[in-house]
């Protein structure tokens, strides 16, 4: 389907946002480094969003998707259990986006949401998500009980990841992060668990 101008302009915006947020984090967004970032003057931006408000609900949309899509993409290609658990956590480590300035943009997200509706909206949606690709996962080998708490278990190991790359003197990778979360799955779950997710396709 032929894109229209205004829907070319917009993701222009959106995306320069995107661009503005990974430098100067949410508080640092403004009308003229957004339309500096998408190569426009800054009177354009009001022409196709209501206000700046608006393009950062659709800019952190649009970088939460960056690693979704990762993470889809690496699920569909597992072909069992534990290869899609172990696809969602490679997915949310992208070495190319696991870097200090881009784990403080997203703390500065996280804590933006405490005292924005809408933000903490985007932020229940996205651990949703997060929470039902990974409680797929296991669902066939843990209780109801279970369950919920190996899901809080990993999201909190994967949020408290990129926190602890946002401090000045970290200096883990994207492989780090992964191999460490991996162990403590393997620890948690215990080989007769993960020998049956990799059973179950």
């Amino acid at each position: 389907m032929k894109r229209s101008i205004e829907d070319i302009r917009r993701q222009e915006l959106i995306e320069g946002a995107y661009r503005a947020f990974l430098q100067f984090g949410i508080d640092g967004l403004t009308t003229a480094r957004i339309c500096k970032e998408a190569g426009m003057s800054p009177g354009i931006l009001s022409y196709y969003f209501k206000n700046k408000d608006e393009v950062l609900f659709w800019m952190v949309r649009h970088a939460n998707r960056a690693i979704m899509d990762e993470v889809v993409a690496r699920m569909k290609r597992a072909s069992n259990r534990w290869d899609r658990l172990m696809a969602i956590i490679e997915g949310n480590f992208p070495a190319t986006l696991f870097e200090q300035n881009i784990a403080n943009a997203w703390l500065s997200f996280y804590v933006a949401s405490a005292r924005d509706p809408q933000l903490e909206r985007l932020q229940r949606l996205f651990h949703r998500r997060l929470a039902s690709n990974i409680s797929s996962c296991v669902d066939q080998i843990m209780d109801d009980r279970q369950m919920r708490q190996f899901v809080a278990t990993l999201a909190i190991l994967i949020d408290g990841s990129w926190l602890h790359r946002a401090a000045a003197h970290s200096r883990t990778s994207s492989e780090e992060a992964i191999h460490l979360i991996k162990s403590q799955l393997e620890y948690a779950l215990g080989s007769e668990k993960v020998a049956e997710m990799k059973r179950i396709e």
